[in-house]
């Protein structure tokens, strides 16, 4: 009985040792726990060296360690450190993007007239920047500030640029046209707010006034040579260059040629040139269309078949039309030292050049029309 005791006796201590005993593993990681001391933010290598350790250990040896709470709270306090280092660092980096929007406003300076490529990457630096951060920008109002008194330095020169305008018109003769457009159009061109500013516009309102009585006295004394016809119950007049051959019975179609020939037409505002398009021959044409070659261009027109009129007498037929004037194919005919047009029909053609009376009309007819849309009329 005694020895069966004793045997017992000495199982229980054999157990007892061998439950106390520690493998090496354990010890290891027990170690790299201890080595990872006062948490930083260097520690993340250690402490991740000690929790991979722990975590290859068996069941048994990861019980046995004395110090696992210990690489818990390492953990804890390194997120923590981590966590706090990046807020400061994320708030670094805003602090210096809000800075860097405030340094291209503050570029800006005194704002002068080649402001603008400062103002706008002041400006596109602002809308860059995150909409949480714009709100911090401590001097935005300085681009509106800017971009206003950037503004008004372009209206003031604008409108300096149609006072210099104005001013170059100088004294009116029959020659200021163009120069009195330029700067109509340029002052049509600005805000109402930039017009306010111009300091001369009398100037170029007396000019106008000047310039269009002048073209008025002009037009009227070249009409003079005109030949006129009035509808007084249509209220408008129709003159006639004195290229046209009028006769005692008043009419125009006893000059038996073919011409291209222009007049007038006017009521109280408005003025029109009209065209006529004749051919004159022994033969029928029955022209429905009509090309006419300048020097430098082609002209067609094409017209129905029953608005010619077609007559004739003495042996000579006439087919002719009138129509509204092409002004660009007359300002050609004009410019052109050699204009030919054929009267085309669907069988028959007539060519013939333009002689130099009726090409002296129709430069007649220009000088008076330009003149009287100089002096007002549309």
């Amino acid at each position: 009985m005694k020895r069966i005791v004793a045997l017992l006796l000495a199982l229980t201590m054999v157990f007892a040792l061998s439950g106390c005993g520690k493998s090496e593993a354990a010890k290891a990681a027990d170690e790299l726990i201890d080595a990872i001391g006062t948490v930083t933010l260097d520690s993340e290598a250690a402490i991740a060296a000690a929790e991979k350790a722990v975590s290859g250990l068996e069941d048994k040896d990861r019980e046995s360690l004395e110090n696992v709470s210990a690489l818990e709270s390492a953990r804890e306090e390194y997120e923590a450190l981590a966590k706090k280092a990046r807020e400061e660092y994320e708030a670094q980096v805003e602090a210096e993007k809000v800075a860097a929007v405030e340094a291209a406003i503050d570029d800006i300076g005194a704002v002068t007239l080649e402001s603008r490529p400062a103002i706008d990457a002041a400006q596109g630096a602002y809308d860059a920047l995150e909409s949480k951060l714009q709100s911090r920008v401590s001097n935005y109002d300085a681009i509106a500030e800017a971009q206003s008194a950037l503004a008004a330095l372009q209206a003031a020169e604008r409108a300096e640029q149609v006072v210099q305008l104005i001013d170059s018109i100088g004294e009116v003769g029959m020659d200021s046209g163009e120069a009195i457009q330029a700067a109509k159009t340029a002052l049509n061109a600005l805000t109402a707010e930039e017009q306010a500013l111009v300091s001369n516009l009398a100037a170029l309102t007396e000019a106008e006034g000047a310039y269009k009585a002048m073209m008025r006295e002009q037009a009227e004394t070249l009409l003079k040579s005109f030949k006129l016809e009035e509808d007084v119950f249509q209220g408008v007049k129709f003159y006639y260059p004195s290229a046209w051959k009028f006769y005692s019975n008043g009419s125009w179609m006893a000059d038996k040629t073919t011409f291209i020939r222009t007049y007038i037409g006017m009521n109280n505002s408005s003025v029109w040139i009209r065209v006529i398009y004749n051919y004159t021959g022994r033969d029928w044409v029955f022209w429905t269309k009509l090309t006419v070659l300048t020097d430098s261009d082609r002209f067609t027109k094409s017209y129905s078949y029953f608005n010619i009129v077609r007559d004739n007498s003495g042996g000579k037929v006439w087919e002719y039309y009138d129509d509204n004037a092409d002004i660009a194919m007359l300002r050609a005919i004009a410019a052109s030292d050699t204009v030919q047009m054929r009267f085309e029909g669907s069988d028959y053609s007539s060519d013939f050049t333009l002689d130099a009376a009726d090409k002296k009309a129709i430069q007649q007819t220009l000088e008076v029309y330009d003149a009287l849309i100089a002096a007002g009329y549309r």
